[in-house]
This record gives C-alpha cells, sequence and structure tokens, in this order.
C-alpha cells in the first residue's frame, strides 16, 4: 500500500521505491546484487510497478485489496506503507479503512 495526499506521488513513491515488485517469474529471486535490482528495473514502468499496489488517498483502493484477501479466506492481513510517511499512512487507515473491517 502505498498512501499520500496525491495518488500521482503515491505511484511515483511505489515505483521509486518498491519496482522491483514488478519484475517477473523469479527474476526478483535470483539477482545477485543492488546493481542487478537496477539495471532489471529499468524494465519496468510506473504501470506496472503499481498496478497491483493502492495508492493515494481514495480509501476504496486500500479497502478493495484488503477485502480481495477476507474473500479469499485469509482471517489475518498485513499491510504496510511504502514509503515515508508512516504517520499519515496509519491515521487515514485508523479513520478511513480498518473501520470498515471492524
Amino acid at each position: 500500500m502505498c498512501w499520500a495526499e496525491d495518488e500521482a506521488q503515491a505511484r511515483r513513491t511505489v515505483y521509486r521505491l518498491w519496482s522491483n515488485e514488478a519484475l517477473t517469474g523469479e527474476l526478483a529471486q535470483i539477482l545477485p546484487t543492488p546493481r542487478h535490482f537496477e539495471q532489471a528495473t529499468q524494465l519496468v514502468t510506473e504501470d506496472m510497478a503499481t498496478e497491483s499496489t493502492p495508492c493515494g488517498p481514495d480509501p476504496e483502493h486500500h479497502v478493495q485489496a484488503i477485502q480481495a484477501y477476507v474473500d479469499a479466506g485469509y482471517d489475518e492481513i498485513y499491510v504496510s506503507q511504502i514509503g515515508q510517511d508512516q504517520e499519515g499512512f496509519m491515521a487515514f487507515y485508523e479513520r478511513e479503512v480498518l473501520p470498515r473491517f471492524a
């Protein structure tokens, strides 16, 4: 997840910090050095990096992502913020997302 007050900013953060998530197959598991990750992630676009990551201030995006796991039968789901604004993320989840699953 990447919460930010602006969706474009959140998308840029995910692309900058977590683009390796969009690497296909086993590639992300076999690269031996950070330099190799940097080279491989040059193949990843912002759209690819954010395709499966809820980004921005719309609680519906975050709720839908969690709901998919609830619907699949998971009873414990962990989320984390990609980026530095941990306090903003926690306040947003406390106020806008978690009450929907109480």
